[in-house]
């Protein structure tokens, strides 16, 4: 579960490691969101100098979370850190390239078809 104030973890090549989540979609009283949503992030860390800059503002789709995760044949997985993709405007990501697992419960063909492993 993920909200106001929690750091996500970056997995795509934009040079970006950690982010900080500020505002949840889906409604303006809601607390928390699961993997698969949308959220809106705040850079906090960088990697090295490149065209994003702290403090900038972007939309970011979460992928992984730390609480367990069911599939529907009854498994559970549960990962180490709360990870996501940065978006521009329309969806469109703002790096080429993706790193690391994701689940297969997440809707969105354009993210799954772009990361090496699917779970």
């Amino acid at each position: 579960m993920i909200q106001k104030g929690t750091y996500l973890f970056i997995t795509d090549k934009s040079g970006v490691w950690w982010c900080n989540v500020f505002h949840l979609y889906k409604g303006f009283k809601k607390k928390f969101t699961k993997g698969g949503n949308f959220v809106k992030v705040s850079v906090r860390v960088l990697k090295t100098k490149n065209n994003v800059k702290k403090k900038s503002k972007f939309k970011s789709f979460i992928i992984l979370t730390k609480n367990n995760q069911k599939k529907n044949d009854n498994s559970k997985w549960n990962f180490k850190l709360n990870s996501g993709v940065l978006l521009k405007k329309r969806l469109n990501m703002v790096s080429k390239e993706l790193y690391g697992p994701t689940l297969s419960i997440i809707k969105r063909k354009k993210f799954n078809y772009s990361f090496s492993g699917i779970l």
